[in-house]
């Protein structure tokens, strides 16, 4: 998706505390960039090592953030069977009445006082009878900032098949993913076809490649931020490995949509804006726990990779607060998944 066109300038809608950092920092020497959507835990600076700083851009605010009040999460789940052409994926058939009758992969809100990875195991058991194991994140879907939908690989450890209706499904089945690709089986929707790529594109070798994995930390938001860059405190690849927070950060309200905040971030920073970089298209980390239910910090925070296009010389930073650093060593490059050949969970912005 481009990112959105902006008609304001920096100063009118993104606002940054004002201390200072010498010229000489503004350049580096890396061509990649991670940016991160993220909570606000309060208002006072952390000192303390690895706590998380107060955010470095503002654009709006969330007074507070509680699942189905003004925030709201979906659990996916693609599991696959046997290998090469005989491969099957596991389906349920809808029972609700605007969808009855029609398959779908295994989905449904999480609910307040549940993880995420608890939401998709709860919804397997009630829609297929299977138990399940959550492996690996596969995608992340945003749609403007109160929606975000998990899918997940996940692999069967018990149960049997669901043969009984009731209101969860009416009945789950194992069908050929061929046919299920080549409209032969009447589905709820098509916008999960994609994942089954992404699900066996990941089991046919990305298991071996995605260490670290990129799983939901269960870690109280409770708002949304956006992590940009690296931050001028990150002097070199030992503090990049070190730091909790080693990335700017911009909290953001709900009337700013991920996309925009993605974009408003990358024209403050850079002199010639999204221009220079590609649309972030992949997940390195999340942080979400919706629990315990009265909490009001059911925020997430979201770290997604984007990459600076070979086509164009370094970007120049406008800010004196971030600056560029080299990143040589394997496992600085494994643990935010910047190697190519390592499965990253993609990243879709509605």
């Amino acid at each position: 998706m481009p990112l959105g066109k902006l008609d304001l300038v920096e100063e009118e809608y993104i606002v940054e505390s004002g201390d200072h950092t010498p010229e000489s920092s503004r350049r580096g020497d890396t061509m990649d960039a991670v940016i991160e959507t993220n909570g606000l835990s309060n208002g006072e600076l952390k000192t303390q090592k690895n706590e998380p700083r107060v955010p470095d851009m503002q654009l709006g605010k969330c007074r507070y953030v509680r699942l189905h009040d003004n925030v709201n999460y979906v659990a996916a789940a693609i599991i696959l069977r046997h290998q090469g052409d005989d491969t099957e994926v596991l389906l349920i058939q809808e029972a609700k009445k605007s969808c009855r009758g029609k398959w779908y992969m295994p989905a449904g809100r999480v609910e307040a006082g549940e993880t995420i990875e608890e939401a998709v195991v709860r919804e397997v058991k009630e829609e297929t009878g299977y138990s399940c194991d959550v492996i690996e994140l596969l995608s992340l879907q945003i749609q403007g900032s109160g929606w975000y939908r998990f899918a997940f690989y996940c692999e069967i450890t018990g149960g049997d098949l669901k043969t009984q209706p009731d209101q969860e499904s009416l009945a789950a089945e194992w069908y050929n993913l061929k046919d299920v690709k080549g409209n032969k089986v009447q589905l709820r929707g098509r916008d999960f076809i994609r994942l089954l790529d992404e699900a066996a594109k990941y089991r046919s070798d990305g298991h071996l490649k995605s260490i670290p994995r990129v799983l939901p930390v269960n870690e109280n938001v409770s708002g949304l931020r956006t992590e940009v860059l690296v931050h001028k405190s990150i002097k070199d690849e030992k503090d990049l490995l070190d730091e909790e927070q080693p990335f700017p950060t911009v909290e953001f309200g709900f009337e700013y949509f991920f996309a925009m905040v993605v974009s408003k971030c990358y024209r403050h920073l850079l002199e010639e804006g999204a221009n220079v970089v590609f649309t972030p298209s992949h997940v390195t980390r999340i942080k979400c726990h919706p629990k315990p239910m009265e909490s009001l910090a059911h925020g997430i925070s979201v770290r997604v990779y984007c990459q600076h296009k070979q086509s164009t010389t370094k970007a120049i930073i406008r800010s004196p607060r971030y600056h560029w650093i080299t990143v040589e060593t394997l496992e600085t490059r494994r643990k935010f998944h910047m190697e190519q050949t390592q499965f990253r969970p993609s990243l879709h912005m509605l």
